[in-house]
Order: structure tokens, then sequence, then C-alpha cells
């Protein structure tokens, strides 16, 4: 007769060789306590879900982001909060009026806050004809997987600002920056409406995770509305 032996031993639920390791050392670090940092990683995913590197900083900036962090108290909770806060107003920079966009590459750069966010956004840089930034505002605010962006908000936003040109951008949490159909649709509308309103639409930009995607440069959508 064959006698089974159940394993009784904690298997952690992620990887402690790889990104995960450090997270939770950083946490232990922030909060004071060690033992938190690493229930707070395990807390995040599921028994015997293995992270990657993608999945587990995506939950846990949304989980501490929106407040929904187990296994810490209100007060580690909003420690973690602050030192979020901390990072990104030290590390993401934001467009000054009056500085000038040469490319997609520093639009992107601007807008590192929306890319890490848990939830779609939908912003707008309004510029004047020299391609100065007027103002920088986010008109839209979705769920983790869209956002639905009017673009009567987004022209507003430009009018209200004085611009004659504007760039475009929202956010994918997901971490994939290709462009959906409907990103494609909406950008194809904002064309035919900036041309209406001889506002130019200079480009769109999906941003994601520290990655992003030029509408302009990938696609032929701006074929024949060049300002």
């Amino acid at each position: 007769m064959t006698t089974t032996v159940k394993d009784t031993s904690v298997v952690p639920a992620y990887s402690r060789i790889q990104d995960t390791v450090p997270l939770a050392a950083l946490i232990g670090n922030i909060i004071g306590s060690p033992e938190a940092g690493t229930k707070v990683m395990d807390a995040l995913l599921a028994p015997g879900e293995q992270a990657t590197a993608a999945n587990i900083q995506t939950r846990l900036r949304a989980a501490i982001t929106s407040g929904e962090l187990q296994g810490i108290t209100p007060k580690r909770l909003r420690k973690l909060q602050s030192a979020l806060e901390l990072a990104r107003q030290l590390y993401f920079v934001h467009p000054s009026k009056g500085a000038t966009i040469d490319g997609p590459e520093s639009v992107a750069h601007y807008l590192q806050p929306i890319a890490w966010e848990p939830v779609e956004k939908f912003a707008v840089l309004a510029l004047d004809v020299k391609h100065h930034v007027l103002s920088v505002s986010v008109v839209s605010s979705g769920t983790a997987t869209e956002t639905l962006a009017n673009p009567r908000d987004i022209f507003a936003a430009v009018l209200r600002a004085g611009g004659v040109r504007c760039i475009v951008a929202h956010n994918h949490p997901s971490g994939a920056t290709e462009p959906s159909q409907e990103d494609l649709s909406l950008t194809a509308t904002l064309l035919e409406a900036g041309k209406v309103m001889n506002i130019h639409v200079l480009d769109h930009l999906i941003v994601s995770h520290g990655k992003f995607t030029s509408l302009k440069q990938k696609t032929d959508l701006w074929y024949g509305y060049e300002p």
C-alpha cells in the first residue's frame, strides 16, 4: 500500500529569484517591516501563480494607488502611497509652458505619468503654431481596458489654451502599445474635425510602461492632413 505524504510547506506565490525580491525589500524598508513587505507581494497573486516583472509591477502599482493593498495597515499604506507620489514628482517631467515639442520621443517622455496608470486616460497637449506647449490636459479617464474620449472635449481643451496645434495621447494599462481599431477610428475622426476647425492634430501616441507608439509614424492616416 502506497502512502501519500501531503506537503504542508508554504510555497511562495511568486518567484523570489527575479524582480519580486527587490520589490518586497523596498516595501519592507519603506514601511519598516521586511515581513510585511513579503506578505504584500504574496497577496498580489493567486496561490501557485508565477509572476512576471510586468504583471507584478502593474498589480502592485494599481493596488497602492487604489488603496486595495492586502496584508498592510492603513498607516503603512499611506507611507507607500507617499513614496509612489514622491517618485512621480522626482522622475516624471511635466512640460512647462513654452517648452518646444520636437518629436514623439519628447511627447512620450512628458506623458510618463499616465503611462503607468492602471486605467486608461486620454491626454491632450495644446500647442501654438511653433509647437510650443500651451497646456497639458487629461480630458477623460476610463477603465482598465478602455476610455471614452469625446472629440468635443479634446478640441475644447485646445481652444481654452488658445492652441492651433495639438497632440493627443492615451495609455494602455496592459503594457501593449499596438493601436486598436477604435484608436484608429478616433484618430481619423479627430483629423477630419481638426481640418474643419483649423486645429491640426500632429500625432496620436499610445504610451504604456515606458514604451510608446506614434500613430503618425505607424499609419498612413495623416496622408493629406499635413499642416
